[in-house]
């Protein structure tokens, strides 16, 4: 008896033991710990926006076949006024953003309302002669369409991010030209111009679903060219008076956005 109960306290013994070097064998490691997981900007997202737009728009006159003295075609052309036009903006905007950690990359397009105008008129007397002359300016547009992709840097909620891509926009430029002899000049110039704009803003998402943005855009349309025939009077001369416009423009405004929404993003 004595024997057997020796056996079985020696076999437990062997036991214990190659479970301890078994144990003390094994390699410890940490699983990693995973932070609290972000915000998500990814998927479709649909808003609005609203602010204020402030432009530049240099004009530049030029007799064609003009009979007048050059002094006094160059007195014109140097009547040609620097426009700076201004208003309110707003409208609306939709797109897509892909997350890939924490940069994120996307596509937007936005319409706006753009009531940006200005006119000058400036007279003077011509250098040579007795005459004098007037001239009237004008330049405005009326919406703004936009189609940009974006690349941002997201910090959880706080999004910052840079744009830049197509910009559309129906410009309208007039000229007029007027001296105390009779001779005149109008001319005018509607069209549809394409152009490109760039730019950055920050965007925070208040809800999981909500967000407000600021953000600041320049846009710019390049150069048009126009002209119309001198009349003396009522009748149509040889001569003509070419006239270039451009237009560049800034815009800063602050929009709501509501996203659609992905799952939350893991941060390791």
């Amino acid at each position: 008896m004595k024997l057997l109960v020796l056996a079985v306290a020696f076999a437990a013994s062997g036991a214990a033991s190659a479970a301890a070097a078994d144990l003390s064998s094994r390699a410890w490691t940490k699983a990693p710990a995973a932070h609290e997981a972000g915000f998500n900007w990814g998927g479709w997202y649909v808003g609005g926006h609203a602010g204020g737009a402030w432009g530049r728009s240099d004009t530049s006159s030029a007799f064609i076949n003009g009979t007048a003295p050059i002094a006094n075609q160059q007195a014109v052309a140097a009547a040609s006024p620097r426009l700076e036009p201004d208003g309110f903006t707003g409208g609306g905007q939709v797109g897509y953003n892909h997350q890939v950690d924490r940069w994120l990359f996307g596509v937007g397009a936005g319409a706006s309302y753009f009531g940006l105008k200005q006119a000058r008129t400036a007279a003077a007397p011509f250098p040579i002669g007795i005459s004098t002359f007037s001239t009237t300016n004008s330049v405005s547009t009326d919406w703004l369409v936009t189609l940009r992709p974006r690349v941002g840097y997201a910090v959880d909620r706080t999004l910052f991010y840079a744009t830049g891509g197509l910009a559309l926009t129906e410009m309208k430029s007039s000229s007029g030209f007027a001296d105390s002899t009779g001779q005149n000049q109008t001319a005018g110039l509607t069209k549809v111009t394409a152009g490109w704009t760039a730019g950055a803003g920050i965007e925070h998402a208040f809800t999981n679903n909500w967000s407000a943005k600021v953000e600041y855009l320049y846009s710019d349309f390049g150069k048009q060219s126009f002209s119309s025939p001198i009349f003396a009077g009522q009748t149509p001369t040889a001569g003509l008076i070419a006239h270039d416009v451009d237009l560049k423009v800034s815009t800063v405004r602050g929009g709501l956005n509501y996203h659609f929404g992905g799952a939350p993003v893991a941060r390791y």
